[in-house]
């Protein structure tokens, strides 16, 4: 039987993929002799971009999936600081327009669709946390605690998990904010990307059972 998955986890495994496939080509270009060229020199370093890009689009995309679902499964009734409540406001203030669209919309799928698509937006796009700091936040808006998803990833060894990503995070953001051209060994990389693999398969463990009914 095929293991569960959210479909943001289906979106990242693509796109963690095709991160992959740049450190594939770099090592192809490195056969026979001499070095790579410059263009080629460059790919280690757009596998990191790619999956470190790869993360954010998916804590995005999940957040708003298990937040959309919980909603979906639970009207928002009882005491003006309930989670659902809370939320709603949170979102009728960050996203005023949100309501008046979705009841304009004709039908229930397509409401829950356009909701979902402004909600990842919104926090893909307007809140603005990298690195550890977003992967906390993100479970803790689905109603999961971070400490539980740290304490997983440190079973596996090596320095803190916290720390690896937030290293990672910001040899992309020289990459791509300061045009900086950090070393980034294909090796490197490539471990890099088994663990951001981890890390999300375990993360989309969680949102699955928060998204359950």
């Amino acid at each position: 039987m095929p293991k569960r998955c959210t479909e943001s986890k289906k979106a990242f495994d693509g796109n963690v993929q095709r991160a992959r496939y740049f450190l594939e080509i770099h090592e192809e270009a490195q056969k026979g002799r001499g070095s790579p060229s410059n263009r080629y020199r460059e790919l280690p370093r757009a596998a990191l971009v790619f999956a470190v890009g790869a993360i954010d689009a998916y804590l995005a995309e999940v957040t708003a999936e298990v937040l959309v679902s919980k909603l979906h499964r639970s009207v928002p009734e009882g005491e003006p600081e309930s989670p659902p409540r809370q939320l709603l406001n949170l979102l009728a203030k960050e996203i005023p327009g949100l309501a008046l669209e979705t009841v304009l919309m004709p039908d229930t799928s397509r409401r829950l669709a356009h909701v979902q698509r402004t909600v990842a937006d919104h926090f893909h796009n307007k809140v603005t946390s990298h690195g550890a700091e977003a992967v906390g936040r993100a479970i803790e808006r689905m109603g999961g605690r971070a400490v539980d998803l740290w304490s997983a990833l440190k079973k596996s060894g090596g320095e803190r998990p916290q720390v690896r990503l937030n290293r990672w995070t910001e040899r992309r953001h020289k990459i791509v904010h300061q045009g900086q051209r950090p070393q980034v060994r294909r090796d490197d990389a490539k471990r890099f990307i088994d663990f951001t693999t981890e890390l999300v398969e375990r993360l989309d463990e969680r949102a699955v059972q928060l998204k359950a009914p």
